[in-house]
């Protein structure tokens, strides 16, 4: 019975001192072996396909082991040249954690850090696929994913930093490690920051309108924290006013608000809500309801958005 074959296309190979090459590097008529099973591969050109490296018919491993092992054996190979002065010096791509962002830093490998090696035993008894060294020292291990993530058993079990890397992206950017998922240290997002600066600005701003408005309309403000304050027109009656943001507001809470409670912050009753703590207009006395206060004003909507990024309002 003639065996499958297992002819697909392999991004790179071995040299027969081990070094990793690609397919537009490779020289005809030379030994190459497969990273993943380490049985000779073809280099095939042509006018119409990129070079790529192929198992014979019938040899061969499978794609996932293939770009696994060459992705470990590019991240040694990479610390080697830098050290010794043949390659640049290579960095990680942290994204952002908060969802949505798009942010994140990079940061360069260490200058301390001295060699790399694969496959190395760590005192916690687990396995690194890649382990930077200073010296002797373990300094952080390089986790390669091909097809499963670092499980939670291993990531909590791991007693040095680590990162987890993609073995494609690994293959396609020696040098620029974008990060899957991480052991480091937690880091501030640049945009982000940029962000909450931009929007802290901008919400002392409505507040410093709200407090001109408060001592136009002759309104006493409670104390800030934990108050917050935004412009506001009654929907019923036209009033100018001031609405209140306070910890728990919003999302037609029942805690009760932080004492001394604003006469206009009442307890009301409402046919399509219930019971809850409202902004109340100080002229008609109207409710002036959280779904309308988040839709219609702007500027209430920037404070309670800001306070709730800040941790400030409890949403439970």
């Amino acid at each position: 019975m003639d065996l499958p074959s297992r002819s697909f296309a392999i991004p790179v190979a071995f040299t027969s001192e081990g070094r990793i090459v690609r397919p537009d590097q490779a020289e005809p008529g030379q030994a190459y072996r497969c990273p993943g099973c380490s049985t000779k591969v073809v280099l095939r050109q042509g006018e119409l396909r990129r070079a790529h490296f192929a198992h014979r018919q019938g040899e061969g491993c499978s794609p996932e082991s293939a770009a696994h092992r060459a992705a470990k054996r590019q991240v040694v190979q990479v610390i080697l040249d830098w050290k010794d002065r043949d390659g640049p010096r290579p960095c990680i791509a942290r994204f952002c954690p908060r969802y949505g962002c798009g942010g994140g830093i990079t940061q360069d490998i260490p200058d301390d850090i001295t060699h790399a090696a694969e496959e190395v035993r760590l005192p916690d008894g687990s396995v690194g696929d890649v382990v930077l060294f200073r010296g002797d020292l373990a300094a952080a291990a390089i986790e390669i994913r091909a097809t499963h993530r670092v499980s939670e058993e291993k990531a909590r079990r791991l007693t040095i930093p680590w990162v987890e890397l993609d073995a494609a992206e690994v293959l396609e950017r020696p040098y620029w490690w974008t990060v899957v998922q991480d052991g480091l240290q937690p880091f501030r997002c640049p945009v982000c920051a940029k962000a909450e600066a931009e929007r802290a600005d901008e919400v002392k701003a409505i507040q410093s309108r709200a407090m001109a408005l408060a001592e136009r309309i002759h309104t006493a403000l409670p104390p800030s924290p934990p108050y917050h304050f935004a412009p506001h027109t009654c929907w019923r009656c036209g009033t100018e006013m001031v609405a209140f943001v306070w910890p728990g507001s919003g999302n037609h809470s029942r805690r009760r608000p932080p004492d001394p409670i604003p006469g206009q912050i009442q307890h009301r009753m409402t046919d399509s809500m219930g019971d809850y703590w409202a902004n109340c207009c100080p002229n008609c006395s109207a409710v002036q309801g959280d779904h309308y206060l988040r839709t219609e004003n702007q500027d209430y909507t920037r404070v309670h958005a800001s306070v709730e990024l800040e941790g400030d309002v409890d949403l439970l």
